[in-house]
């Protein structure tokens, strides 16, 4: 007989893995933002530079940690599933 199922503490951690990727990813995101902000650049160039930063990268980066947010949710979910179906 096959046994379907996870090791429970595995999942855990891997969903708190995820979850501080995406933590990381954020933390990263705004210390990029701002060291733009800050840097002492203009012209043409620049202004197309921090314009695409802020419309695509910006929103790129936003869109990973929040899959990322979403997949370690549902890791720790299914952990607490996997937990509770393994108690009765």
């Amino acid at each position: 007989m096959a046994i379907w199922g996870a090791d429970v503490q595995q999942l855990r951690d891997l969903g708190k893995q995820l979850q501080s990727g995406a933590t990381d990813i954020e933390s990263q995101k705004s210390r990029l933002n701002q060291m733009l902000n800050t840097t002492d650049w203009k012209g043409p160039d620049a202004e197309k530079f921090r314009g695409e930063w802020d419309s695509n990268h910006m929103a790129q980066l936003t869109k990973v940690a929040d899959a990322l947010k979403d997949a370690g949710q549902r890791a720790t979910k299914n952990a607490d599933a996997q937990d509770q179906t393994s108690q009765q």
